[in-house]
């Protein structure tokens, strides 16, 4: 959920990448209708006007569209997989040193920590008001290690554990930054160069597929152990597949790929994502393999769009203001919907019926957004003006007050 973002709420300024916001914002309302549709299922068959799974539209291709949303959990990994690895694999390969790791890291810092860490406060003392609550839960949530935890992953706020695998790839590569200052690529060949930007991002990828192919065929762990299934390594493959597609943008540059050839990816990337959502069911190999599907199919749409030219009709679509707002605001919005969502149902203002999901879904929306709003502008925004109080390596400025002279 992170990433390059604009300062505001208006578009960027021409020539930048303004589509990937919008990306960004598609897969935050896409996460919010999904929670919707995960919500609208009490009874299982149960009760009247509810489908046999307890699903909405329950064996249609929309049902299954829906009910696989959750996948574009790794669209927001792989844009920031991109998104982040983009200057390194550009330096690099230009032949010039990159930046610092510390700066790196207070930029993350101040882009993150702020919300996250109000959001976790707020809801955890809302929902344990009997101290001392549940304060190891409240413990893993402060330091990102609910991942582990098979047992509280979900617990306080559930979409919160993406933003905990994504601090993990900070980590990633700020170490990374501190390794590439000891290297000069002025003084290496372009062989050397490439080889030095794309080694990360193969051996993360390798080793996840190594990982999942150990918890799918030699530990043959289930799909509900979601420590195995949600932690760094399980979904490195995401974010890794964004760091390549910043290496392969930083070699090609400003060549276009023709737009036949673009067309043609995109529909075999929506072919990719038709037939994962078609095959996924409730077990570990399937998942796996819609995840995996998904990650391929979402790099392909991202590429289909940064080797496009900037006034492209395909990218015009997503840089359309609304999207573009909605990417801006989208980690506020992703990370307040669901304690909104269970606000509403503890206060008995929701169905769980499945015919209530169009409401439900259209309510979380009309909510959400506009408090991801406010969140973005009283929080997220001024939180970012917190950079001004560290120089360009990372040190705190000397603030000596107003001058007395004159």
């Amino acid at each position: 959920m992170s990433g390059r973002r604009s300062g505001g709420t208006s578009p960027a300024a021409p020539g930048r990448m303004n589509d990937l916001e919008g990306y960004r914002g598609i897969a935050a309302l896409g996460i919010v209708v999904f929670h919707a549709y995960q919500f609208c299922r009490e009874g299982a068959g149960n009760r009247a006007g509810s489908t046999p799974d307890g699903y909405a539209y329950a064996g249609s291709p929309l049902g299954h569209v829906l009910l696989n949303l959750d996948g574009l959990v790794s669209l927001f990994l792989i844009l920031s997989g991109f998104l982040l690895y983009a200057p390194i694999a550009r330096q690099v390969t230009a032949g010039r040193r990159t930046g610092s790791a510390r700066v790196f890291l207070l930029r993350r810092a101040v882009r993150i920590l702020p919300l996250y860490w109000l959001a976790i406060l707020l809801v955890w003392t809302y929902r344990n008001p009997d101290l001392p609550g549940d304060w190891r839960d409240l413990v893993e949530h402060l330091t990102f290690t609910q991942i582990f935890d098979s047992r509280r992953i979900f617990y306080t706020i559930g979409p919160a554990w993406s933003l905990s695998v994504e601090i993990f790839f900070y980590v990633f590569v700020a170490v990374l930054l501190a390794v590439l200052r000891r290297f000069d690529p002025a003084q290496a060949g372009v062989r050397l160069r490439l080889l030095v930007v794309a080694l990360p991002p193969a051996l993360l990828l390798a080793g996840s597929l190594l990982y999942q192919w150990w918890a799918l065929a030699v530990a043959h762990e289930p799909s509900d152990r979601w420590a195995i299934w949600f932690n760094p390594l399980a979904k490195a493959a995401m974010f890794a597949m964004g760091m390549v597609l910043a290496i392969v943008h930083a070699r090609v540059g400003a060549r276009r790929a023709p737009a036949g050839l673009l067309v043609a990816v995109r529909l075999a990337a929506l072919a990719i994502l038709g037939y994962g959502c078609a095959i996924r069911a409730d077990d570990a190999w399937t998942s796996t393999v819609f995840n995996l599907l998904s990650t391929v199919a979402f790099t392909l749409l991202l590429g289909s769009s940064v080797f496009a030219p900037p006034n492209a009709r395909w990218r015009r679509m997503f840089a359309a203001r609304p999207l573009m707002v909605a990417g801006v605001i989208s980690y506020s919005v992703y990370m307040w919907h669901e304690p909104i969502l269970l606000y509403l149902d503890a206060h008995h203002a929701l169905s769980h019926q499945a015919t209530a999901f169009p409401w439900v879904a259209l309510l979380l929306l009309v909510i959400s957004v506009p408090f991801g709003w406010l969140s973005y502008s009283i929080l997220e925004k001024p939180a970012a003006q917190l950079r001004a109080l560290f120089r360009p390596d990372g040190r705190l400025r000397a603030y000596y007050g107003p001058s007395n002279a004159g």
